[in-house]
């Protein structure tokens, strides 16, 4: 019993210490500290609004204007786009939210997936995959997050792809749904943000009513795909890997 109380306190503490780390950090970052990024307003001028005969339009964050002001204090990103595609029944979502380096802890963007989000919200999943490849054309992308999802109502299917990308790299979720954070990767991010501060970060997701991998293997949405991958998504190739890790070590 008297090891049970020792171990908890020590795990309090931990925890603890943890939370005072990251309030000292971002109270540095409202006292002045800059991260630099993209100026409010032009990620939206990443993404064409009109790919071959699919034509976008732009989506509000929530149903009403309180929700949607609600999501964006919570996200608290520098910019975010939220375009639909449609051409004739088929629809794909595309949403890109930014956040400057050290505006936001790690932890707190993992924090906002699907997984936890959609269902706290109703949404049930019926099906995961991880690390997914996805390409379009002859140009591969970064391994997504694959869910399947129900509505509230029961009724209709919602396919996701989503990525989480920490400067150049992707967020390591593991082999896991979700819905709560892994205690370690908790901890482990929350330091690194008190000592190092948070790298730029974007959080990508592409929904649609059937599965997006083939919705994106269609070529017209291709100048869609490539904005995504010079946002970050784009698989360097293995020439590029290793030209560059010859670089890093003559």
């Amino acid at each position: 019993m008297k090891k049970n109380r020792i171990l908890y306190t020590f795990v309090a503490c931990i925890f603890l210490g943890g939370v005072v780390l990251q309030f000292l950090r971002m109270r540095n970052i409202k006292d002045g500290e800059s991260g630099g990024g993209v100026a409010a307003g032009e990620l939206v001028k990443h993404l064409p609004f009109t790919a071959g005969d699919w034509q976008a339009k732009v989506e509000p964050l929530g149903p009403s204007e309180f929700v949607s002001a609600a999501a964006e204090r919570i996200l608290n990103f520098d910019d975010y786009v939220y375009l639909t595609y449609r051409n004739g029944s088929r629809t794909l979502g595309v949403y890109v939210a930014y956040w400057r380096a050290g505006r936001m802890p790690t932890h707190k963007v993992a924090s906002h997936t699907p997984d936890r989000c959609w269902t706290e919200n109703g949404w049930k999943c019926e099906e995961m995959r991880f690390g997914v490849p996805a390409t379009y054309g002859k140009v591969a992308l970064k391994p997504a997050q694959w869910r399947r999802f129900t509505p509230p109502n029961g009724v209709g299917t919602q396919y996701v792809l989503f990525w989480h990308l920490v400067g150049d790299e992707l967020y390591d979720y593991g082999d896991r749904f979700n819905s709560t954070p892994h205690p370690l990767k908790w901890w482990r991010d929350s330091m690194a943000y008190a000592i190092k501060g948070s790298q730029p970060q974007y959080f990508i997701r592409l929904t649609s009513d059937r599965p997006v991998e083939e919705l994106i293997s269609d070529a017209d949405l291709a100048p869609v795909l490539e904005a995504l991958a010079d946002m970050g998504l784009r698989l360097p190739s293995e020439g590029a890997s290793s030209a560059a890790a010859s670089a890093a070590n003559p």
